[in-house]
């Protein structure tokens, strides 16, 4: 079993010459069996070797117990040993979680406050093919998608994994051979945990009234969907480097994606959301799935996920933002006005000075964006369209037509700003009086 640990070693390169390797032992076979191993392997390669140990505070006497056979394990070995206490119960009720994730999240502050008194490189952690096999399952059985069904991955940053390319059984019988001792951690027996009924209960049957090579089975083909993971990622990075870019604080991913493949959508969409979630937490495949039919919805349709993440689609693009970042819209610019008599001077074709018949106005002139019952007149004959179905009709993204300036005269819009201005306030052989409307925030030549 050492031959076959140390080549896993060398083959995903797990440690180097002079790395400080940080393990992380709980007393347990998995984590005994990873010490022993090693420290055996320091005869092969030169590196130095710490131990961290957590007390979750939830097993009273057992849990001193682990602590100390630990310490005394560490000490028989010479290797330094540290021990870090958490109260993982209080962890899960104020964090809103579950108490493995509680304990996961102590542990792993626990390596890194070790890592960097010790100025360590790596964590060397316990797990083994059984916890793929296990992973596997439990995530097959909750409809994971590939990414989910790639297990355990046997390097991940600075987490070294060596173990992963054996069985318990190999462990424990290591372990007997070598005469080491270990604790048994009676929470891993209770059936009050979802990975615990796989284990004693689903994964037995399997082995026992299936096939004996079950795990390694499992195992296997979790690596080869691991090497599928990793291939589709980098297609998808090169897609999202093509396809989805940042403006302004929120993300526009063009309605191109949309014409690749389906697995290929997901892939992008899964990325550019743990980025600017700051994970994948709570994101799953139907969220995924709710952004892809948003892209073959029509303009204007919104969805919700989570981490206050909205998805909008508009023309040309879905865009996605978190709640509390500011939507881009139409700045507030300055504006100037003047009134003067019209002697028939030619009329400006200028986006951001329009002139109007004075005379015709008939309230005071706002500048506003768009309320229900708006409208402009569209032809000399004086035929009027709703403000919503003008801007719809020019494709006007949702986005912008909530944040687009309008200068009114009561629900008669003279001017949508950028756009055009109503037929009936413009200019005629009839004018007397002229009022020019200009937006200082505008291009002047146009």
């Amino acid at each position: 079993m050492e031959n076959k640990v140390f080549a896993y070693i060398r083959q995903y390169h797990m440690i180097e010459e002079g790395d400080r390797i940080v393990a992380g032992v709980s007393g347990g076979a998995d984590s005994v069996c990873l010490l022993a191993l090693l420290k055996e392997y320091q005869k092969q390669a030169d590196f130095a070797l710490g131990v961290v140990h957590v007390n979750h505070q939830i097993r009273g006497s057992e849990a001193k117990r682990d602590a100390k056979y630990v310490d005394r394990l560490c000490r028989q070995w010479k290797i330094p040993c540290i021990e870090y206490s958490y109260p993982v119960e209080q962890m899960a009720k104020e964090g809103h979680m579950t108490l493995e994730e509680a304990g996961r999240k102590a542990r792993y502050d626990a390596f890194q406050r070790f890592m960097e008194e010790w100025n360590g490189d790596k964590v060397a952690l316990a797990h083994h093919q059984n916890d793929v096999a296990e992973t596997f399952l439990y995530h097959l059985a909750r409809g994971s998608g590939i990414r989910g069904l790639c297990g355990i991955r046997p390097v991940r940053e600075r987490i070294i994994r060596p173990l992963l390319g054996v069985e318990r059984k190999e462990i424990e019988n290591y372990l007997e051979q070598k005469g080491i001792e270990y604790l048994t951690d009676s929470t891993n027996l209770s059936l009050d945990y979802t990975r615990n009924k796989i284990r004693h209960q689903v994964l037995p049957v399997l082995v026992h009234d299936i096939n004996e090579q079950t795990v390694s089975h499992i195992a296997r083909t979790a690596g080869m969907l691991l090497e599928a993971d990793n291939y589709l990622d980098e297609l998808a990075g090169k897609l999202k480097e093509e396809y989805v870019r940042e403006e302004k604080g929120r993300i526009r991913v063009s309605k191109e994606l949309f014409q690749e493949r389906e697995i290929l959508q997901q892939y992008v969409l899964r990325r550019t959301l743990g980025e600017l979630a700051g994970g994948l937490k709570d994101i799953g495949a139907d969220h995924i799935k709710s952004l892809m039919d948003l892209a073959k919805s029509g303009p204007g349709k919104r969805v919700s996920l989570p981490g206050r993440i909205q998805g909008e689609m508009e023309y040309q693009a879905l865009w996605l933002a978190k709640e509390e970042a500011e939507l881009p819209g139409t700045p507030r610019p300055a504006w100037s006005w003047r009134r003067f008599s019209y002697e028939n001077q030619p009329i400006p074709e200028k986006k951001y000075t329009k002139w109007f018949d004075y005379d015709k106005i008939e309230d005071s002139l706002n500048v506003r964006t768009r309320r229900p019952g708006d409208y402009l007149v569209i032809n000399a004959s004086g035929g009027r369209k709703k403000i919503k179905d003008y801007l719809i009709d020019c494709k006007v993204p949702r986005r912008e037509r909530e944040e687009l300036l309008l200068l009114a005269d009561g629900s008669h819009i003279l001017w949508v700003v950028g756009y055009r201005i109503s037929e009936y306030y413009k200019v005629t052989q009839e004018t007397k009086n002229v009022l020019e409307v200009r937006v200082e925030g505008g291009n002047q030549h146009e």
